[in-house]
């Protein structure tokens, strides 16, 4: 059974969560390697796709940090149908992320998010890895 009110997980405001997805993205945007992925999943150019699309992940870390329910979605299945998203990408969106995070959030509360941050990247990643595998049979070698 669900709770109809979450627990949050540790201390941090919408407005919060809402700042550092806007840094993030305007981050990805510029970045060499992630950028060009995002602007073909997205939109090639800053405007109201990217509005949305900050609008749901601000509300999947709203969900994921406990301060509400509203995000209706599958990150997961999202980064796995991608085939231009690859494992090694988790890694440089790690890492832009936590140093977003670093610059625009309390040290513990950006300290907090980055290592949830981090558990989530890690479970993206195997499941990318696995793209395309079948289960119960060795692993193809690429």
């Amino acid at each position: 059974m669900t709770s109809a009110t979450p627990v949050q997980k540790f201390p941090m405001t919408a407005d919060e969560i809402d700042r550092l997805v806007a840094a993030f993205y305007q981050r990805i945007r510029a970045h060499a390697t992630l950028g060009p992925v995002f602007a073909r999943a997205i939109a090639p150019d800053d405007g109201p796709e990217w509005r949305a699309h900050e609008a749901k992940i601000a509300a999947f870390w709203r969900n994921a940090v406990g301060l509400d329910r509203g995000y209706d979605g599958n990150p997961m299945r999202v980064h796995v149908e991608n085939p231009q998203v690859m494992p090694g990408m988790f890694s440089v969106w790690l890492e832009l992320f936590g140093q977003t995070a670093r610059d625009v959030l309390p040290s513990e509360t950006a300290a907090r998010i980055t290592a949830l941050a981090e558990r989530i990247g890690d479970g993206m990643r195997y499941a990318v890895t696995q793209r395309g595998q079948t289960r119960g049979v060795p692993p193809r070698l690429h």
